[in-house]
């Protein structure tokens, strides 16, 4: 069971369960399906600019992301916020590279 307090979620977020037939990298209109991972990866909303615009930029949705690709982005996110800058999508791309596998999971891949 989540539990909003720990991982930040705001109570005016409406969490549902998916049906059999849903998939994560097919969200319902105004819906976003995240996982649990992707909360204990460090994943917070609402969802950092940085990151949005690395996924608008990768054509994937956050669900796709694996643990390693939430965990390595988000800190990073968090590591050039602390130094008074912000990632983009070519700073990440300095670093590693972003890749998918056959079920389009997306991993992150150091340099």
């Amino acid at each position: 069971m989540i539990h909003y307090k720990n991982f930040h979620i705001p109570n005016d977020v409406v969490t549902t369960v998916p049906k059999r037939s849903d998939r994560d990298g097919l969200p319902l209109p105004r819906y976003l399906t995240i996982s649990e991972t992707s909360l204990r990866a460090g994943l917070r909303f609402p969802p950092p600019a940085e990151l949005v615009e690395i996924l608008k930029r990768c054509g994937v949705c956050l669900s796709q992301f694996s643990y390693r690709a939430m965990s390595v982005t988000v800190g990073v996110i968090a590591l050039f916020r602390d130094r008074g800058a912000v990632l983009t999508p070519e700073h990440l791309s300095r670093m590693g590279r972003l890749t998918s596998d056959m079920q389009g999971r997306v991993t992150f891949r150091c340099k």
